[in-house]
């Protein structure tokens, strides 16, 4: 079955105009969006002592270099409830999270539950750090000096996307969730063995990809087929540079059908490891950015650079704005949020949320 990126059949009527209206880069809303501020009031830091490089020291470094911040050192979801509970009693303005992507979601999970709940900092802690690249998060040491120092800095809005009653700015169906995978197979392997300490985030990410992930997609002969059906409001393809290609499309029409080796859709542009997974994730307000790759895995493996950096244009990757999707697989497909995997789906309904969380940013 060839892709066909829009129902051609099924496609409304729209202007000439519609049809290359130009559509801001990420870098460009972000911009436009921001508020900038100095640090006023209380300061409190969250930290995941499960999370990859957070150790006792993370602690002392944060009491020497902002001493005023109410720091919580959490090991459960209970442990960061209470602790959220208790810096919101105390009135703090921002909380700073660190942990890692999933750290960070569950965070801003949590706080929008509250009507008034502080802004959110994103520590460079843990792995993948796809939301600190995004925020551009330095170490922790230099960010909470920033804010003792009183250094002025942006506040963005972050947006979240909802499947299955989760909020979430990232997540993907297929090649990636399966890497994601068999990375955590790999760092389950090493754990206990004297390479556990010494292994190295992304050396491991990348020998979970092509020790695992990559030759067992190269000898698969069955690719996955994905049909994609606009939900609600307006969805369009977009090329490298954010211009919106063909008409736009309604409810009902669809939006996309045929070969998915990946599904991957978000509001903010990284992936872990600086990985610009979707470029234009904040190009508007209102959408999400949905990526499907119908590349194989060998033009993928040549295409990982410009993959990385955010600027590769090909006849088998379609890009899309969209604001509610019904995403359907012909199988099952790993399927991952924010860097944690959620096993198999064949099927997810995907649209944007209406709140968002202020986040701050030195950079």
């Amino acid at each position: 079955m060839s892709p066909i990126p829009g129902d051609r059949n099924e496609q409304k009527a729209s202007s000439q105009d519609d049809a290359r209206e130009p559509v801001f880069s990420g870098e460009h809303a972000i911009t436009e969006e921001s508020v900038y501020a100095v640090p006023r009031g209380d300061v409190a830091v969250l930290l995941n002592a499960n999370a990859g490089r957070a150790k006792r020291s993370v602690i002392r470094t944060i009491r020497s270099v902002c001493p005023e911040a109410l720091v919580f050192w959490t090991h459960s979801l209970e442990e960061a409830q209470d602790a959220i509970e208790a810096a919101i009693e105390s009135e703090v303005t921002t909380i700073f999270g660190g942990g890692g992507d999933g750290t960070i979601i569950d965070l801003a999970n949590r706080l929008l539950r509250y009507e008034h709940s502080p802004r959110l900092g994103i520590l460079r802690l843990g792995t993948g750090n796809a939301l600190a690249s995004w925020v551009g998060a330095r170490s922790v040491a230099d960010d909470l000096a920033a804010w003792h120092r009183g250094d002025a800095f942006r506040e963005l809005p972050l947006r979240l996307c909802k499947a299955e009653a989760e909020l979430f700015p990232f997540a993907g169906l297929g090649w990636d969730a399966a890497v994601l995978n068999d990375y955590r197979w790999v760092k389950d392997k090493l754990e206990g063995t004297p390479l556990e300490s010494k292994s190295q985030h992304l050396a491991v990410y990348l020998a979970s990809a092509f020790g695992r992930t990559v030759p067992r997609m190269a000898t698969s002969r069955d690719t996955p087929l994905a049909t994609i059906e606009i939900l609600a409001g307006e969805a369009w393809r977009i090329d490298r540079f954010g211009t919106c290609l063909d008409n736009k499309l309604q409810t009902g029409d669809i939006l996309y059908r045929g070969a998915a080796h990946m599904t991957a859709f978000g509001t903010t542009p990284f992936y872990g490891y600086n990985l610009r997974m979707l470029p234009h994730a904040t190009a508007i307000p209102s959408h999400f950015q949905l990526r499907v790759s119908a590349m194989d895995v060998v033009t993928s493996v040549n295409e990982l650079p410009r993959i990385w950096a955010g600027d590769l244009e090909h006849d088998r990757l379609f890009d899309f704005l969209a604001q509610s999707i019904k995403i359907t697989y012909d199988r099952p497909v790993p399927y991952q949020v924010g860097g944690e995997a959620r096993g198999l789906r064949s099927e997810l309904i995907l649209k944007m949320d209406s709140d968002q969380l202020p986040v701050l940013s030195f950079s």
